[in-house]
């Protein structure tokens, strides 16, 4: 049994791409928490990520944030730790010294970079300032007003600033106006619907095909669809053939695609365009990153619970179809109806209902942090908080695995 799990949260350029990963370790169920505090914590997370799991599976190209204490860099153990891919992040530092000061500068020479976060921002932090590279600044703690002085107050020094607890997009423009250069919350899985947005073609088509795949319409009829589209011919072609199915033998049709993909994963691939369809690198996209690990939970958790095939494939849909609204920019139960969905699905998105709907819910939980709601709604199908940790970072091993493939 691992001792400690892993999380992580976006966090998003300018741009909303993916730019890192605050990693989140969390003991184990009977002592839930998030490790950051003492030296032995940081060291057995540091041990255990080292030990079972591969820096490339959790955090691709991007990079990691690991919360630290300046003792802990003082350690050797931050040796074991790739420096082009983790930032050390010192949180909750009362006051700053020359052996802080001395620690971040170590550190650096080594090629790590540093963030300090949740410290109090007044003159004599400067001495921090003029060293590390990012600083994290929790929004809910200012006012408007405060929180425009203090990005003043920082962007005296050359550093880049993150914006944390970005809820809602009012936030997102808010913070970005300021100068803020990164954002960390899920704003971007809140879409403001007034705006919707017309649809393209290609998104017509993608919902069309996601239909005609719900419908179960012939093959024919479907691969005239995306015969249409020679990009999504070739998109598909190029899935298919992936190492991710590991084939034998090289599918040269879009008919004979179709086929051995079948209805259920021609709705999955339909679904996972329509995220990846928001343009640049897919690999950065978070909605993508988040339907899909949203989707994988969703069947590793079902999976756990029944042995009914039909409905493990109907978890892996409901999670990629629970955020179809952030692509859409149109009300969720307008989708789901024009979609002719399966009435389970249905259920579990729009109100919570059934074992898909309890399941939804305890991961919607994990990611907003809400640990009593996520293990209130696993307690009810038998499953511990140790089920859905194992499965998140299950989850994120796949997406990160499945992307390389792409």
């Amino acid at each position: 049994m691992r001792e400690v799990y892993l999380g992580r949260q976006p966090i998003l350029d300018r741009e909303m791409r993916i730019f890192g990963y605050e990693l989140l370790f969390r003991d184990r169920e009977e002592n839930f928490a998030y490790i950051k505090d003492s030296i032995e914590a940081t060291a057995r997370v540091v041990m255990n990520l080292l030990a079972y799991m591969d820096f490339k599976d959790i955090i691709g190209n991007k990079k990691g944030f690991i919360n630290v204490s300046p003792e802990f860099i003082e350690g050797d153990l931050v040796d074991l730790l790739p420096a082009n891919k983790i930032v050390l992040e010192i949180s909750s530092v009362e006051k700053i010294n020359k052996f802080i000061i001395d620690s971040i500068n170590k550190v650096k020479e080594k090629g790590f970079q540093v963030a300090l976060d949740n410290v109090s921002f007044n003159e004599l932090l400067s001495p921090a300032l003029e060293s590390v590279d990012f600083v994290k600044v929790n929004i809910k703690n200012y006012t408007d007003l405060e929180l425009k002085e203090l990005v003043d107050f920082l962007k005296k020094y050359s550093i880049k600033l993150i914006a944390v607890k970005v809820e809602t997009e009012k936030d997102y423009f808010f913070t970005k106006e300021l100068g803020f250069d990164y954002f960390q919350g899920f704003f971007f899985e809140k879409p403001t619907l007034k705006k919707e947005k017309k649809l393209t073609s290609y998104k017509i088509a993608l919902l069309k095909l996601l239909k005609m795949a719900i419908l179960e319409k012939s093959m024919d009829e479907i691969a005239e669809v995306i015969k249409g589209y020679p990009d999504l011919a070739y998109k598909l072609l190029k899935y298919v053939n992936s190492p991710f199915f590991y084939l034998r033998h090289k599918i040269h049709s879009v008919k004979q695609a179709l086929s051995f993909l079948g209805y259920q994963n021609i709705q999955k691939w339909a679904v996972l365009q329509l995220f990846a369809s928001e343009g640049g690198d897919i690999k950065a996209n978070p909605f993508l990153e988040r339907a899909v690990i949203r989707g994988k939970m969703m069947e590793i958790l079902m999976a756990k619970i029944t042995t009914d095939i039909d409905m493990i494939e109907k978890g892996y849909i409901t999670g990629m179809l629970s955020l179809i609204a952030t692509v859409l920019y149109r009300p969720i139960e307008e989708i789901l109806g024009e979609l002719y969905i399966d009435e389970d699905i249905k259920k579990a998105i729009l109100n919570g209902e059934g074992k898909l709907g309890k399941v939804l819910t305890a991961i919607i939980s994990l990611e907003k942090d809400d640990i009593d709601k996520a293990r209130s709604s696993l307690e009810q199908l038998n499953l511990g908080l140790e089920d859905l940790l194992e499965a998140e970072l299950e989850a994120i091993t796949y997406y990160e695995n499945f992307m390389e493939s792409q």
